[in-house]
């Protein structure tokens, strides 16, 4: 058995993304992880290429696949795993040629309290007259609605007034923003459930709220999410 491990991000044509993707490899290969490599849903290299290319040019034939995603949802559980060849996510082997290679296709980030302790020292005391909105991209399925529900949750706990707005499916950012509004709170900060903010649809949704909010970087900019993904590689990787 040679193991290997593929980061697997979404669009290759973001540049942001790609840094992200690129960065997120680096930080695993200096934890000591090996033969690690990044691939792209959508864009090159794919990730049907990348895990056949690490098999037949390099004899890796078991794999991590690390899916750089805030909540699981139809990518993570069939599209991703589907484009690599996989049947879904709880898929643990497919065909090269007439050779069978093991996978191991990692959650998503999910309802983590190490996030959640970053996202509140991000944040800092909670301040009078002042509310959160966490904004996610939202899904049909009912993961991402909990994922971000689940960080709403633990803010109000630390004293912040916090809602939640959806690119789709769920209440609106303006919907979030008018709520917190409504109950007093004139300025705004906003923390973007998600890998980056170059995407169109996290562009749009956070112009939506209005120019006085304070837009926070991503949560994928904590150290506690790269520790998280090399949590998720088997030990001596």
């Amino acid at each position: 058995m040679k193991t290997g491990t593929i980061v697997l991000a979404q669009h290759s044509s973001i540049p942001k993304e790609r840094e992200f993707a690129e960065s997120c490899a680096e930080f695993l290969r200096s934890r000591g992880r090996k033969n690690v490599r990044v691939a792209y849903h959508h864009g090159p290299p794919s990730s049907d290429s990348v895990i056949t290319g690490m098999f037949e040019e390099e004899g890796i034939d078991t794999f991590c696949i690390l899916p750089l995603a805030i909540a699981e949802g139809n990518q993570t559980i069939w599209n991703m795993p589907h484009a690599m060849g996989l049947p879904d996510n709880a898929g643990s082997w497919r065909m090269v040629g007439e050779h069978d290679i093991a996978t191991r296709f990692s959650t998503a980030m999910g309802r983590e309290p190490s996030i959640l302790q970053g996202i509140i020292r991000m944040l800092g005391p909670s301040v009078e007259g002042t509310g959160v909105i966490l904004v996610a991209y939202g899904s049909q399925l009912t993961q991402s609605a909990k994922t971000a529900e689940y960080y709403a949750e633990g803010l109000r706990n630390s004293g912040w007034i916090t809602a939640c707005g959806y690119a789709r499916h769920g209440p609106t950012t303006e919907e979030a923003a008018e709520d917190l509004r409504k109950v007093g709170c004139t300025l705004l900060k906003v923390i973007p459930l998600s890998i980056t903010v170059s995407g169109k649809w996290m562009k749009g949704a956070i112009e939506n709220i209005g120019k006085e909010a304070e837009v926070l970087p991503p949560v994928s900019s904590l150290p506690e999410f790269m520790e998280l993904l090399d949590s998720k590689v088997p030990e001596d990787w």
